[in-house]
């Protein structure tokens, strides 16, 4: 590897000469021996030992991040928006794979495992003498394990910490779901059945609370039998299509995209049309849900501005902008497809078997 030295030697000049020429230190040099300098530099194909640099200047220019699990939907796209802010604002990041999914699928139990396995990867980001961590979670949920003796700024992206010392950002899944509902009602429905997922989840408590805030502000009873649990797998979204089609229901919200695919097959073999005799709704604006006949209506998660807005809060802090320790919460975008129509009369809710033999009578829009 060429070093200064040799292109001090080969220019007359000294090794600080050379630095200050390359670093761009205005008067180190007459024109013409700068010319000479960087002339020399590439053609040597010089390239500067930007860790050493880094190390004496104390400062890396790098963020961390740390994901729970690359390999779930909602990873990539966050760490891209990291990675992007990052890149506008000259830093570069180091990435760590917890790979919590693929070694633990979906216990999300804080263990003593989990505990050690976090507290390497920190170890191993320190060395690297990183300036921020992102900490990326793969499901949205507390996290009761808060390491402590943090000498950087730190920010938890789609997870929260359950005692706020450090921010976190999230999207705002209450706001979204009221949103679907608002928009279901104005449609003519009022027997709307929602596919959860289970009931211990963030996602399907912060969405139940928007559904049912939609439904009391139009002075809509809350009917807890149209309100089913799945496992965010299509099958438990084919399985509880049928009981809320027997129910009567005249639209279907789920809360995630793949269990609006099961709705899809159920609907199928009862012979009944998707957007035109039952509206379906689905959460995650998955790249599948367009593929659907007819393209699927779903909400659309802002991963890319979560990573953003990470990025932003770690190098306010470390510019000293800012000590924000709260949580953000990012909109969300809704898409109304052709999976939704209108609804201009409803069968009477109470009685199973209204829409298994006579499907609901619709109008398109």
């Amino acid at each position: 590897m060429v070093t200064i030295k040799e292109i001090a030697r080969l220019t007359n000049v000294s090794t600080a000469t050379v630095s200050n020429v390359l670093n761009g230190k205005s008067g180190a040099a007459g024109a013409a021996k700068s010319r000479e300098i960087i002339e020399a530099a590439r053609r040597l194909r010089y390239k500067p030992n930007t860790l050493a640099k880094s190390l004496k200047q104390q400062k890396t220019n790098t963020l961390g991040i740390i994901a729970e699990d690359l390999t779930v939907f909602n990873a990539p796209e966050i760490v891209d928006g990291i990675d992007a802010f990052c890149e506008e604002n000259g830093y570069e990041i180091i990435l760590a794979n917890m790979r919590l999914f693929k070694r633990y699928h979906n216990d999300f139990t804080d263990t003593l495992r989990h505990h050690e396995l976090l507290d390497a990867v920190l170890q191993n980001m320190d060395a690297k003498q990183v300036e921020g961590i992102v900490y990326v979670g793969y499901h949205c949920r507390e996290i009761a394990y808060v390491p402590s003796g943090l000498e950087v700024p730190f920010v938890y992206a789609y997870c929260y910490p359950k005692k706020e010392v450090y921010p976190s950002v999230l999207y705002d899944d209450e706001k979204a779901a009221n949103d679907v509902t608002e928009l279901l009602i104005k449609k003519g429905h009022r027997n709307i059945g929602v596919i959860c997922g289970p009931a211990s989840s963030y996602h399907t408590q912060r969405r139940l609370c928007g559904f049912n805030r939609a439904l009391a502000e139009h002075g809509l009873p809350a009917r807890p039998e149209l309100v089913l649990y799945g496992d965010w797998e299509r099958p438990s979204g084919y399985r509880l299509a049928g009981a809320l089609i027997d129910w009567g229901v005249t639209a279907v919200f789920c809360f995630n995209d793949l269990m609006a695919s099961g709705v899809y097959g159920l609907a199928a073999e009862r012979g009944l049309k998707i957007g035109k005799d039952i509206s379906l709704f689905g959460f995650d604006n998955r790249d599948i849900s367009q593929g659907y006949i007819p393209a699927l209506s779903t909400v659309e998660l802002p991963l890319h501005e979560i990573g953003r807005v990470c990025a932003e809060i770690i190098l306010n802090q470390i510019n000293h902008r800012s000590t924000r320790k709260k949580r953000v919460f990012l909109p969300c975008a809704v898409h109304e497809r052709y999976s939704v129509c209108g609804y201009t009369e409803q069968p009477e809710i109470g009685t199973r078997g209204s829409l298994g033999s006579s499907p609901a009578r619709a109008v398109s829009g």
